[in-house]
């Protein structure tokens, strides 16, 4: 299984998304509601949503400070979208690119990438809805009872599919997977010999949203979740996808019932998460990682490989490889059992007064 997007930067994969036609750069510039700062010829088409970090041409990003900027070696993108006080940063950095200014870039970009991209599985019954081949399922699958497999959507040979189950399209399962009943899964690339149970949802679209004009603008959810081999995904477990990236799952991890796994988090291989986790946008897990039950960690979080994180720690704050944290908000465990023993004492003490 490959997570990598195709050379010249990220696309939605169209496996999964409805890709409009290219809009003029004007045209673009009036959608997202921006105004041009810096401009070259001006003869670019906008024709993708992209992140920041890997944009090629035709892409549009948006950077929210010069700090965003700065921090770049390279950015092929078409059209930035900015601030003002970013704005003259872009410029001197990037030639080729069109700066356009937004009060809220992000917003603006939320507005173009909706105008561009539309998940096929929103598109059921549109006129827009494209052609597409008819679901290949190898002979020796089995399909339980009023299974809904979508267009484009593969199906590996040896693979169970459990009673009302619903395979988005596009969506690849691997040979000698196991899906329990009432499984959802859209946008998605599910390994081999991996076990999803019963009432998993798979591939939805992450909680992202960004303030516009008084209400809470959704930003579109163009990635994919990426799942390797002999993996396990309890019931009920949640998986969302990615927002300009992929949700990924290393080969071997084990996932509980009821686990939550947000947009753009990052698994490794052989982890193990306990039930009622909750994993924000864009942590990173390493190798090996153990992790106790109703955990919660705050997003962009890393934990390094081979650590353990204890039952009800508070992650807000990397992990170095190796090391067992816990307690709210989670420290090296050993200073959190010392502080534990500090508080016990004291609670003693008062007590006996």
């Amino acid at each position: 299984m490959t997570t990598e997007q195709p050379a010249g930067g990220f696309r939605p994969d169209p496996r999964f998304f409805l890709t409009r036609p290219p809009l003029p750069l004007i045209d673009a510039i009036a959608v997202a509601r921006a105004e041009i700062s810096h401009s070259d010829a001006g003869q670019h088409r906008i024709s993708h949503a992209a992140p920041l970090t890997d944009a090629g041409e035709g892409a549009v990003v948006f950077a929210e400070s010069a700090r965003d900027i700065e921090a770049l070696e390279a950015c092929e993108a078409s059209l930035i979208l900015t601030n003002e006080k970013a704005a003259e940063a872009a410029a001197a950095r990037f030639h080729e690119a069109t700066i356009a200014i937004a009060n809220t870039p992000k917003a603006a970009f939320a507005r173009l990438a909706e105008a561009l991209h539309r998940p096929l599985s929103d598109l059921a019954g549109d006129e827009e809805l494209p052609e597409m081949d008819e679901p290949k399922i190898a002979k020796s699958a089995h399909l339980g009872k009023g299974v809904i497999v979508m267009p484009g959507a593969v199906i590996g040979a040896d693979a169970v599919i459990g009673p009302r189950v619903v395979i988005g399209p596009g969506v690849v399962i691997g040979e000698g997977t196991r899906i329990g009943a009432h499984v959802s899964i859209s946008h998605a690339v599910i390994g081999r010999e991996c076990v999803i149970l019963a009432g998993a949802r798979i591939g939805e679209a992450g909680f992202g949203y960004v303030a516009d004009e008084g209400r809470a603008l959704p930003l579109p959810q163009l990635g994919r979740v990426m799942i390797g081999d002999h993996v396990d995904i309890g019931a009920n477990t949640t998986v969302d996808r990615g927002t300009l990236g992929d949700t990924v799952i290393g080969d071997g991890t084990k996932i509980d019932n009821l686990v939550q796994v947000a947009h753009n988090c990052r698994i490794g291989r052989g982890v193990l998460i306990a039930s009622q986790t909750g994993i924000s946008g864009s942590c990173e897990i390493g190798d090996g990682v153990m992790i106790g039950g109703q955990a919660g960690m705050a997003d962009h979080v890393t934990i390094g490989a081979g650590a353990m994180i204890t039952a009800k720690s508070g992650l807000m704050k990397d992990v170095p490889p190796g090391e067992r944290w816990g307690g709210i908000p989670a420290k090296p465990a050993r200073e959190w059992m010392k502080d534990v023993a500090a508080l016990s004492k004291l609670t003693k003490k008062g007590g006996s007064k």
